[in-house]
């Protein structure tokens, strides 16, 4: 009887030992799928951001064409008594967009390109309109109105400086010799 009690001893021993290793293997599986969920994740997130770039770089290129197409110069300026609606700032002091599908919401150029083509963020600060603050609801151009004042002057070639004014005293241009007053100026 004691060696049969001895023996079921052992066998139980053994029991435990493969139960044993059994939990060690399943802990060993489970730590590499939690591995591989990480590593997945990571790369997820590589690619997302990837993508965001990418798409920031289109936003970018697609704006130096819209303002090429524009004039370069001709909406650059103080766009005096227009608030930027996602920052608040007065006036809009640069390029102005006015966004196509809401009926009074103007941005300055930083707040357009944090916007980034719907892709970025859209602030409300000002706060005085009911605004959607979902970028991908907004549709912005390039704007300006009377209230533009351009700082860039056109360039429309190089100007030329007039001839200087005549004095009373001066010799003529008409080539008399004499003194202006004498001469024309009172033709």
């Amino acid at each position: 009887m004691v060696e049969a009690v001895k023996a079921e001893l052992e066998s139980q021993g053994e029991v435990k030992e493969v139960k044993q290793i059994v939990i060690e293997e399943k802990t060993a599986e489970e730590e590499k799928e939690a591995k591989r969920a990480e590593i997945a994740a990571r790369v997820a997130a590589a690619k997302a951001e990837r993508e965001k770039v990418e798409i920031v770089k289109v936003f970018e290129e697609a704006k130096k064409k819209e303002i090429e197409e524009k004039g370069a110069t001709s909406h650059y300026g103080e766009h005096q008594g227009i608030t930027c609606d996602a920052c608040a700032v007065v006036p809009i002091f640069g390029y102005r967009y006015a966004c196509k599908s809401c009926a009074s919401h103007d941005v300055c150029e930083s707040c357009y390109d944090a916007w980034a083509g719907g892709t970025g963020i859209m602030p409300n600060k000002l706060a005085k309109q009911t605004l959607s603050t979902h970028p991908a609801d907004h549709c912005f151009k390039l704007y300006k109105d009377q209230t533009f004042k351009s700082v860039v002057k056109p360039a429309g070639g190089a100007s030329v400086k007039s001839a200087p004014k005549l004095k009373p005293n001066d010799n003529c241009d008409c080539g008399s010799g004499k003194k202006y007053k004498k001469c024309c100026m009172n033709k």
